[in-house]
């Protein structure tokens, strides 16, 4: 129980962070939604009148043809209103989506929550747009609910207390089942949401290891992965489809018993056989066919209600999402990650008694480490001891626990570290190439400096010249049309050409083949030969004898 309310406390505080810049436009909307809908007890008042005219012969061509040109103006001033409403909510549901989706991208980007690149992206792009319907429906209905029914409660009240008690009887009940069969659409919505974010990191897991499964004769599995997947989502969907079909039945239910009572009495009491219900004077067409027209209008704002009630499910879903990743363990980067001068002063890294605390682990001390402009070190040590750490600590990409990282003279802080980080480049272990032409993504600092040279340094000229569009090839993200090693490859020419004073390079000759590594070897050498500052993390052997010296990442 206080799990469930400290939940709908975060909700709550979610909800008004995000509807809180858009609660005056919501409330705007909602009131010119409630006014047309109260312009409808006039236009059925037209109605009503011309009917019991003609039957009565009171109301000839002219006052049916004034009648008629009022009730198209009032339906036209309805149609103006819920036209401007509509532009209101939309324009707010675009506000509150973009600006949450630019939230997410940004926190992600500075400091990555630990989930996969896919349940991100299927959050932003796929389950954040829920929240457009529970924003452009569901408070606009909870205000035409409070209002609406009430309003037309009291007009019923005013010619006849039985209808008016029909109502009270059958109106109540739709919310009541509607919250009873709500709470199931909300855990429905999240099995749903749930398993849309696994068949994403599915898809992602898969498509990234598509060659593999290719050379081991997977695929046929990998299909039957997919299908039980999809499978597994349909039926979910259908599970949230069979809820609202359900509670769409029980609303109808009572809506219909409810008309069908009031026009049952109606009609009894027009043709004398019923003589109750009214204030003393009997029950005359005119009222009759006014009190018809206004009780299926009572139930509509529920109809409402009962449809933007399962969108605020699949919006609590979001939320709740939302709340998880914000409250997700992250290490974020230091400084703001904009494009500043380099630090001044000639290249000095010094790593004293420094600690980073990652999330869920104990802290990792990194190694003590003097670098000086032209030496190459290597950090070594067996896998997950921290060099990959040790080297994004030194990048600025993770904070210190404790102890002191000074460069070029000062203190690797917040403020220093988007100035240090223009000095630097990278060789990351996973190659992740841009969306851009290879000219471009070679190019980093937009130099328009000539890349083949580069290139030749790296040993990857061959890699470009038989690419079918040369530097214009757009690559994949891991690096589709290329191996490994030679992606690693163009990640050193790529780093040539930024220039910077220091190369950090984590795991460069992983997974790579022997004559492949010895190749990525043989370009950092040449970079070295140059008088390159390096630290490289890494266990191979050939790459360590490579190195100035080395360095062992503490046990």
């Amino acid at each position: 129980m206080a799990q469930q309310t400290e939940t709908k406390q975060r909700q709550r505080a979610i909800s008004a962070r995000l509807f809180g810049p858009v609660g005056g436009a919501l409330g705007t909307a909602s009131a010119l939604s409630v006014l047309a809908g109260a312009l409808w007890p006039f236009q059925a008042a037209i109605l009503a009148w011309i009917v019991s005219g003609w039957a009565t012969g009171g109301v000839g061509l002219t006052q049916t043809l004034a009648g008629a040109g009022a009730f198209l103006l009032a339906a036209l001033l309805r149609a103006l209103l819920e036209h401007r409403a509509g532009g209101i909510l939309f324009r707010a549901a675009e506000t509150v989506i973009s600006g949450e989706r630019a939230t997410l991208l940004r926190r992600e980007a500075r400091a990555r929550a630990p989930v996969g690149s896919a349940a991100v992206a299927a959050l932003v792009v796929q389950k954040l747009p829920l929240l457009r319907p529970w924003i452009t429906r569901y408070r606009v209905a909870m205000a035409r609910v409070a209002v609406l029914p009430l309003l037309y409660l009291a007009l019923a009240l005013w010619f006849s207390w039985a209808v008016a008690l029909i109502l009270l009887a059958a109106g109540p009940l739709i919310p009541v089942f509607m919250a009873l069969v709500g709470m199931a659409a909300e855990d429905a919505s999240r099995r749903q949401l749930d398993e849309i974010s696994d068949m994403n990191d599915m898809l992602m897991d898969r498509l990234s290891a598509s060659l593999d499964i290719r050379l081991l004769g997977a695929s046929a599995r990998a299909a039957d992965d997919f299908a039980t997947r999809a499978e597994g989502l349909r039926a979910r969907t259908m599970a949230v489809l069979r809820i609202a079909f359900l509670s769409s039945t029980v609303l109808e239910l009572f809506a219909a018993i409810g008309v069908a009572m009031v026009a049952v009495f109606v009609g009894f009491t027009l043709l004398g056989e019923l003589r109750f219900g009214t204030w003393g004077a009997p029950l005359t067409l005119g009222p009759g066919l006014f009190l018809l027209l206004i009780v299926p209008e009572f139930f509509q704002p529920m109809r409402d209600l009962s449809a933007a009630w399962h969108e605020r499910a699949s919006g609590l879903s979001v939320l709740s999402e939302l709340d998880e990743m914000e409250r997700a363990p992250r290490l974020e980067l230091l400084g703001t990650g904009r494009a500043v001068a380099p630090l001044p002063g000639p290249l000095r890294v010094e790593v004293q008694r420094a600690a980073v605390a990652l999330p869920g682990r104990l802290p990792l001390r990194l190694p003590d480490l003097t670098l000086r402009a032209g030496e190459a070190v290597a950090v070594s040590g067996p896998s997950g001891a921290g060099k990959s750490t040790a080297l994004a600590a030194i990048a600025a990409l993770l904070p210190l626990q404790s102890g002191a990282i000074h460069v070029c003279g000062e203190v690797l802080n917040g403020t220093t570290a988007d100035a240090w980080r223009a000095r630097l480049a990278m060789i990351p272990q996973a190659v992740h190439f841009a969306d851009l032409t290879l000219a471009e993504f070679l190019d980093p600092r937009a130099t328009g400096n000539d890349p083949w040279p580069a290139l030749d340094l790296a040993a990857a000229r061959h890699i470009v010249e038989r690419l079918p569009d040369g530097l214009q090839t757009r690559l994949g993200e891991s690096g589709g049309g290329v191996s490994g090693g030679e992606a690693r490859r163009l990640m050193i020419a790529r780093a040539v050409m930024a220039g910077g004073d220091l190369l950090l390079a984590d795991e460069p000759t992983a997974d790579l083949d022997p004559r492949t590594a010895a190749q990525v070897i043989a370009a950092l050498a040449a970079l070295k030969a140059q008088g390159k500052t390096m630290i490289v993390a890494t266990h191979d052997p050939n790459l360590i004898a490579a190195m100035d010296r080395e360095i062992e990442v503490p046990r």
